[in-house]
């Protein structure tokens, strides 16, 4: 399906009953990205969304995936939970529909957590940080691996995205290592802190983008023998990223 069919036919994307796979996939997406935004995202999030559910939801155009997110902006409001902003809440929410929303937000445990987060000791946060700087790290390192453009082996490819190389990784490694470093400090340097998460979140926001246009468009040479496979280890490696920001975040604020 072309970008100007999915701009310029409305057909199905107005007519058709949103299944559930499809109303399922616009909840996570947007919760993924809420998560992001509360982290600091300075990225649109339209461009991302639209990237995200190009694939799960090819059959509807791009302004039917808006006011789809622009709908959820107005049930996520309902709970009192902050809404993505480049998706102002359109409160015309088929009365069929707003039921499935709701039941799939409240089913979503990261939305949950955003709802209700637990209270934990410093000691249990600072753990938990670590834990999932841990587990972001091994999975980094499993996807540096596996792309073809960043590989150690491998000379640069300059088809490659500019938001994803292997200067990326290593940073990504490094910011991992100074968050590490500073959460088992007594005092940690907030600031240094501060940058590497925000880098971190730049970082998980490039992976999605690209993960989201890798599902309709397996077109660049060094992907060819990759796909699927990386598309579904970055959109793994995404909520990793988030994870750990809003668990180092936690610690930080305790």
């Amino acid at each position: 399906m072309t970008k100007a069919r999915r701009q310029g036919d409305s057909s199905t994307s107005a007519n058709a009953r949103w299944s559930e796979e499809e109303l399922r996939r616009s909840v996570d997406a947007y919760v993924l990205l809420l998560r992001l935004q509360i982290q600091g995202m300075d990225q649109k999030s339209e461009p991302i969304a639209q990237a995200l559910l190009r694939g799960p939801l090819a059959l509807r155009n791009d302004a039917a995936i808006r006011y789809r997110m622009r709908n959820i902006s107005a049930v996520v409001r309902e709970f009192g939970a902050p809404a993505l902003i480049d998706f102002s809440a359109a409160e015309s929410v088929g009365s069929g529909v707003r039921p499935r929303i709701r039941a799939m937000l409240l089913e979503n445990l990261d939305f949950g957590r955003l709802l209700n987060p637990e209270v934990r000791s410093l000691e249990e946060e600072r753990q938990d940080a670590l834990t999932a700087l841990k587990i972001l790290r091994d999975r980094i390192a499993d996807l540096e691996q596996e792309l073809p453009w960043i590989g150690h082996n491998n000379p640069p490819d300059t088809a490659a995205p500019k938001e994803i190389g292997r200067e990326h990784f290593r940073q990504a490694l490094s910011d991992i290592d100074t968050i590490q470093r500073e959460l088992k400090t007594r005092s940690p340097d907030k600031t240094s802190v501060e940058q590497s998460k925000s880098r971190l979140v730049r970082f998980a926001t490039a992976l999605a983008t690209w993960a989201g246009e890798r599902f309709t468009k397996f077109t660049d040479a060094a992907l060819v023998a990759a796909a699927p496979v990386v598309v579904i280890k970055v959109f793994g490696l995404v909520p990793a990223i988030v994870d750990a920001v809003e668990a180092v975040t936690r610690t930080l604020v305790h």
